[in-house]
């Protein structure tokens, strides 16, 4: 497995994919945000107030999220209302006979899981079930992952802003400082690099955050990051609890998040 699946999937996820025999070819509801100040008056100019700003502006409304799709097609897409927290993630992995798809719904009160696989080896990955990982708060103390609807956040960490164009900015962040939001797996990939690790973002003229590339991989010539793009703000977002029949509950220990 290559470093960027870090990018679509927690290294857990990644162990029951492999666990289950399916190999890849190319070898998301978290606790309630803090929306911080207001971004209402003179919009900051200093980058690293411009880009603290620009992180808050995320939680202020719906968007959609993509996670740059790795070598092998691999990629992560998430709907989500901040306000309401409410939204859909989907995360998908190829793999040597086909796709896996995770589906994470968060319905504001509830967050379900469903997978599909390319073959039934893993019965529960039927992709038809929706997995009741518990209430927001019960699914968010389980996450070990990387949590999607957070990865904004991370710009609080940031060190040696400078600007490199037009509404365009660099320097580095201390992802030891965000393990609630990266899971406690990337800090064993990244090591003493956690402490400094190189970043570029962008804001649109409304001063939100629209690309982040957070770059994990240290080793000249080998490309790991996580690349975001955050996009149609205001979205409307329909995040509806799944019908009973479609609900199982006690999920087993192979469901993401169980």
């Amino acid at each position: 497995m290559k470093h960027p699946k870090l990018a679509v999937a927690t290294a857990a996820l990644v162990a029951l994919v492999t666990a289950a025999g399916c190999t890849s070819d190319d070898g998301g509801a978290g606790p309630t945000p803090t929306t911080g100040s207001s971004t209402t008056g003179p919009a900051p100019t200093e980058p690293a107030a411009v880009l603290a700003t620009a992180a808050q502006r995320v939680d202020q409304e719906s968007y959609r999220l993509t996670l740059g799709a790795g070598a092998g097609g691999d990629g992560t897409t998430l709907l989500w209302d901040p306000r309401g927290r409410r939204g859909l993630e989907t995360t998908t992995l190829v793999v040597a006979n086909g796709k896996v798809v995770i589906e994470r719904l968060a319905t504001g009160t509830d967050v379900y899981v469903k997978v599909t696989a390319p073959d039934r080896r893993v019965p529960v990955w039927d992709g038809r079930t929706w997995w009741h990982l518990g209430t927001a708060e019960a699914a968010a103390g389980k996450r070990t992952g990387v949590d999607n609807t957070r990865l904004a956040s991370t710009l609080g960490t940031a060190t040696g802003v400078r600007a490199t164009g037009e509404r365009a900015y660099a320097g580095t962040l201390d992802l030891r400082r965000s393990t609630e939001v990266l899971g406690s797996g990337m800090s064993g990939v990244l090591g003493e690099r956690a402490a400094a690790v190189p970043f570029t973002a962008t804001v649109d003229a409304q001063g939100r955050l629209v690309r982040y590339r957070i770059e994990l991989s240290g080793e000249p010539g080998r490309a790991s990051a996580l690349d975001l793009t955050y996009a149609d703000f205001g979205l409307p977002v329909s995040a509806e609890k799944p019908a009973a029949g479609l609900i199982g509950e006690d999920p087993p220990a192979n469901i993401p998040g169980a």
